[in-house]
């Protein structure tokens, strides 16, 4: 079966990411001629906004050719080459072509695909759309489940009948490829990269600031405490979200978030049932629990000491809050979920 849409605990939470394990990440658009604009110029966005709140990685655009047009006529020049060697925390980027399989035939593809199976061995690829038949191409599916475009399925069953191919999916996650159905699902593809390997929080900011909605199927995970309650337009309540998500250590009065938002409590409480579903003293626990969680999971600090960051006055009062929101305590939701 396959690890579809698994979170890496490692990179959950940037914060509470021991420094020995902040290693320097380069992206690599393998770009070709004929490649999607938006499959290219989407998930780019989400990584240059993660990069904006401050999450550290290079970005690079490479191709076995200097200049090319994509698809629809803009023309690029000077692009890096492809480069010698890889480094095993590299990403690799395959956006997808129009006409695929006779724009995977030209002189420059393959040259691409001995690129690519020659240097790639255990990087993260990420593919979109038609991407996933380049991969395919070089080998890099392997017996993975994938998904790509509806209309290149029957196809790509035929072409690659060692591979599981999935219908009906936004994205699919095996093991080191994350594959996106296409187009615009690469833009969700990118966001869930970068939720789980650089923190919720960060998803989240980069939605906001991009005005998307997370997308989910009956095969995603469920939507984390900081995703959560995020499908709103309301900028006010937005703020007053952002003001909690990034101070999770404060205790914040019903008066305060108000005066953050500049509403009356009244008009505070009505938006936020009306917009949420939930009060402000709800949405604030809710959070204060999701931090919680990404500590027990990926940090080895002491129940206390998480207490203590998440606002609680006391051990015993923050156990008594998780256990009332997560039906276990702390200790056992350590115990399941921690990778130490």
């Amino acid at each position: 079966m396959p690890k579809s849409i698994t979170p890496m605990p490692l990179y959950r939470d940037w914060r509470v990411q021991p420094e020995n394990m902040r290693v320097r990440v380069t992206i690599y658009f393998v770009l070709l001629s004929d490649t999607l604009p938006l499959d290219f110029a989407g998930p780019l966005q989400v990584l240059i906004e993660a990069r904006r709140l401050g999450v550290s990685f290079e970005i690079k655009y490479v191709s076995a050719s200097e200049q090319f047009s994509l698809d629809g006529g803009l023309q690029l020049h000077n692009l890096d080459p492809l480069p010698n060697r890889l480094q095993p925390e590299d990403v690799i980027v395959l956006p997808g072509c129009n006409r695929a399989f006779a724009a995977y035939s030209t002189e420059c593809a393959l040259k691409t695909i001995c690129w690519l199976k020659r240097n790639v061995t255990n990087q993260t690829v990420l593919t979109i759309c038609s991407g996933a038949l380049l991969a395919a191409k070089a080998g890099l599916l392997g017996k993975k489940s994938y998904t790509t475009h509806y209309q290149l399925i029957e196809r790509m069953r035929t072409a690659f009948p060692e591979c599981r191919v999935l219908e009906n999916r936004i994205f699919v996650e095996d093991d080191n490829l994350i594959s996106s159905a296409g187009i615009s699902s690469g833009i969700d593809m990118a966001l869930y990269y970068v939720t789980t390997r650089f923190g919720e929080h960060i998803g989240a900011q980069v939605a906001q600031e991009m005005l998307v909605y997370f997308r989910r199927t009956g095969q995603d995970p469920q939507l984390s405490s900081w995703l959560q309650f995020r499908n709103h337009m309301h900028r006010g309540i937005h703020k007053i979200q952002d003001e909690i998500c990034n101070n999770v250590e404060k205790n914040y009065s019903l008066d305060q978030l108000a005066n953050i938002a500049c509403l009356s409590q009244r008009q505070l409480s009505r938006l936020f049932t009306l917009h949420l579903g939930i009060t402000p003293r709800e949405y604030l626990q809710h959070i204060k629990v999701g931090h919680a969680k990404q500590l027990l999971q990926c940090s080895n600090h002491s129940v206390e000491r998480i207490a203590q960051s998440c606002g609680y006055s006391s051990s015993r009062q923050f156990r008594r809050v998780f256990a009332k929101e997560v039906q276990i305590s702390p200790q056992q939701y350590r115990q399941q979920h921690s990778p130490y």
